[in-house]
C-alpha cells in the first residue's frame, strides 16, 4: 500500500509517516498541494493524507483539481478546521473520510486501511456470496433480492465478512475495522453482531463461527467448516 501524505507540519508529517510505515504503508511526504499535484498524476498511490491548511495551493484546492481530473484516489483529510461547514465542505469537494486535529495517530491508521480496503477490494461494486448480496453506495444487504434490515455496525460486519468471503476472519481483524478512538468495540461486541445478523438472515446461510479463531463466510455449499455449538 502506498500513501502520499500532504502535511506542512514536520512533526506531524513524521509522527504520521513512522505510524503508517510500521502499519505496512510505503510513505512519500511532501508540504504542499503543489509539489503533491504531479506526484498524483504520475498515479501509483493508494491514498492520500491531506491537511488543508497548506502553503502555494491548500487542500481543497488541491483536492477540486484531483476529481476534476477523475482522480478517484481515496483521501483522508486531517485538519485543524475543525467547523462542521469546513467538514461538510471537505466532504462535498471528493473527500473520503475527515479526522480533526488532534487526533490518536492509531485513528488515522484504522480509518486509512479502512479507505484503501473499500478502494482495493470493491470499490462501488455489489458484493455477492450465494444469497447474498451487499450495496456498498446504499450500505444494503439482500438476501434473495429482498432488503434485510441491520445497524449500521452489523452492515459494516457483513461487509466485511463479504469482502473476505472463502477466509477466515478473526474478531480482532474485526474489531480493527470497527473501532475508532471514539468508538472501540470489544470481543463481546463481535459476538453480539455476529448472532444478531444470523438471526436476521437465517441460519442456513454460510456463515460460521471457528472455535478460538473467528468466523468464516462462504456460499453455504462451500462452507464446510464446523460452528461453535
Amino acid at each position: 500500500m502506498k500513501a502520499l501524505i500532504v502535511e506542512d507540519n514536520d512533526n506531524l508529517a513524521r509522527s504520521m509517516s513512522t505510524t503508517l510505515s510500521e502499519a505496512g504503508f510505503s510513505i512519500t511526504v511532501t508540504n504542499d498541494g503543489a509539489k503533491a499535484l504531479p506526484l498524483l498524476v504520475q498515479g501509483g498511490f493508494d491514498l492520500l493524507v491531506l491537511d488543508l491548511g497548506l502553503p502555494e495551493m491548500d487542500g481543497i484546492s488541491l483536492l477540486r483539481k484531483l476529481r476534476h481530473q477523475q482522480n478517484t484516489i481515496p483521501v483522508l483529510i486531517i485538519s485543524a478546521r475543525d467547523t462542521l461547514d469546513q467538514r461538510i465542505l471537505g466532504l462535498e469537494e471528493g473527500a473520503d473520510d475527515y479526522l480533526c486535529k488532534p487526533f490518536s495517530l492509531d485513528e488515522v491508521v484504522a480509518r486509512a486501511r479502512a479507505l484503501v480496503r473499500r478502494a482495493k477490494h470493491f470499490g462501488n461494486e455489489t458484493l455477492s456470496c450465494g444469497r447474498l448480496e451487499f450495496l456498498p453506495d446504499a450500505m444494503e444487504l439482500r438476501v434473495d433480492g429482498q432488503p434485510v434490515t441491520l445497524h449500521r455496525r452489523e452492515l459494516e460486519v457483513i461487509e466485511y465478512l463479504m469482502i473476505n468471503q472463502n477466509r477466515l476472519v478473526s474478531k480482532d481483524q474485526i474489531i480493527d475495522r470497527l473501532s475508532t478512538t471514539d468508538e472501540p468495540v470489544s470481543y463481546a461486541a463481535v459476538e453480539t453482531y455476529i448472532s444478531r445478523i444470523r438471526k436476521k438472515i437465517g441460519y442456513d446461510f454460510g456463515l460460521k463461527t471457528v472455535r478460538g479463531l473467528g468466523y468464516y463466510l462462504a456460499p453455504k455449499e462451500a462452507a464446510n467448516l464446523e460452528p461453535d455449538a
